[in-house]
């Protein structure tokens, strides 16, 4: 079976871009309307770290069906020297409903395989990084050029996208169970 691939503008590939909310801080997860709100610390080392997220109030302030985090999701850092440009996707579901802040772009997938335009995305992290504009310290992420110059390579053929993102995963999983059993056994050293 021949693979054929094909190159297109990011922007082509997507289906929605978008910053996420400003939020209304809450302390309380029990309060009604409590709602989970990834920002910048969130998205380190290409994971989204839920753990981090911080809880706004969703009745006083609601939040738009889009800016609802998706599985498949690519969330990009938007501001900040060091933080800008840093790249992570939502591989599986949040155990609760939750949006970014105004610090993360969301990216969603479009007419290509979420999971491998993942993989491509947080391939061109460095080059991404290179996207921030600004000047000391308040350096932000031009979105336009993000849709335009990161150009995606991906084989036409949606199985194959599904198939390369599954070794990725694949790959993935084997590197967290490795962590965990390091984790683990330096713990018994101790």
């Amino acid at each position: 079976m021949d693979c054929k691939w094909t190159v297109a503008p990011l922007g082509e590939l997507i289906s929605y871009i978008g910053k996420g909310i400003i939020p209304r801080y809450i302390d309380n997860e029990d309060e009604p309307g409590a709602m989970r709100v990834l920002g910048q610390r969130c998205v380190r080392a290409q994971k989204v770290d839920f753990l981090q997220a911080r809880l706004h109030d969703s009745l006083a302030k609601p939040v738009a069906d889009k800016k609802v985090v998706q599985t498949g999701d690519i969330l990009i850092n938007a501001t900040g020297v060091g933080s800008a440009g840093r790249v992570a996707q939502v591989i599986t579901a949040p155990a609760a409903t939750c949006t970014t802040d105004g610090h993360v772009i969301t990216l969603r997938a479009g007419d290509i395989d979420p999971i491998y335009l993942g993989y491509f995305v947080k391939l061109k992290q460095a080059l991404i990084e290179q996207l921030a504009e600004g000047s000391t310290g308040q350096t932000e992420m031009n979105r336009n050029r993000l849709q335009n110059e990161i150009r995606v390579t991906y084989p036409v053929q949606r199985e194959h996208q599904r198939r390369i993102a599954s070794f990725f995963l694949a790959i993935d999983r084997m590197i967290t169970l490795n962590q965990q059993t390091n984790d683990y056994l330096a713990a018994q050293e101790g």
